[in-house]
């Protein structure tokens, strides 16, 4: 059998959706399925922790039988195609809507698995270099005030926005203090998670207008497309080191 056929046979298998005969098994105390079964078990174990490292917050919430299960069914219909894993787990919000029950019982489920999907891009993009065409924020003094209307700020790139119906920056507060007494979960947040070139990830509740302006930045909407009510917020911005730096919007 050619190597990728036999490596798409194995892949297959180790989801239950072929069998040791298929990949060349030798059997000979144990069977062929036996002896796949072992790869199996090892495969599901290892996918699995990886994402419970991934999503400590929705195991807690959810417990550990819970979250066991859904991470089996996970391993089991997401192929794994690259031996690196560190962007797998990237769809698990949406294996959560597959249980009913769980979605009933906690309806913030999915946006707290988005949450912390962003909090692990977050981390990955941490040592991201900011492009080179961006220019640092103290050369705003040598721009003309004519042309000032052109600046288009940029975010670092380990900046990740979120806006949800639930108190996601409160209960990750509550997660890392593990006090839940003052914790109103069904209460609109948003916010950002930023991360230091270090990997250290902070994720900062905003108010409604202050995000709205982190969105239209986002968007690289240059100043003269910004309401004006939210540019007194990039002060703000700016203290929190969310603001990488500018360019000017080519007309």
């Amino acid at each position: 059998m050619e190597l990728t056929l036999l490596q798409q046979q194995f892949g297959l298998a180790l989801q239950y959706q072929s069998d040791g005969a298929d990949c060349d098994i030798t059997s000979n105390h144990f069977d062929a399925d036996s002896r796949l079964q072992v790869y199996r078990n090892n495969f599901v174990i290892s996918l699995s922790e990886v994402l419970s490292a991934t999503y400590p917050m929705v195991e807690l919430l959810l417990g550990d039988e819970c979250f066991s299960q859904i991470a089996r069914h996970h391993v089991l219909n997401t192929p794994l195609h690259k031996g690196d894993v560190s962007d797998y787990g990237e769809s698990f919000d949406d294996t959560l809507t597959q249980f009913p029950n769980v979605i009933d019982a906690a309806p913030y489920i999915e946006d707290v698995a988005s949450f912390e999907w962003s909090m692990d891009i977050a981390f990955h993009k941490a040592g991201v270099p900011v492009d080179e065409e961006v220019l640092q924020v103290q050369a705003l003094a040598e721009i003309p005030a004519e042309q000032q209307g052109q600046v288009v700020f940029h975010l670092f790139p380990s900046v990740q926005l979120i806006k949800s119906n639930y108190a996601l920056f409160e209960l990750f507060d509550a997660v890392q203090s593990n006090c839940f007494d003052a914790l109103d979960i069904h209460r609109a947040q948003q916010g950002v998670i930023q991360a230091l070139p270090n990997g250290h990830r902070t994720p900062i509740a905003l108010e409604p207008e202050i995000f709205q302006l982190v969105e239209s930045i986002h968007q690289q909407q240059p100043l003269s497309d910004i309401p004006p009510e939210l540019l007194p917020h990039l002060n703000t911005l700016m203290e929190k080191a969310l603001i990488a730096g500018f360019t000017l919007a080519k007309h």
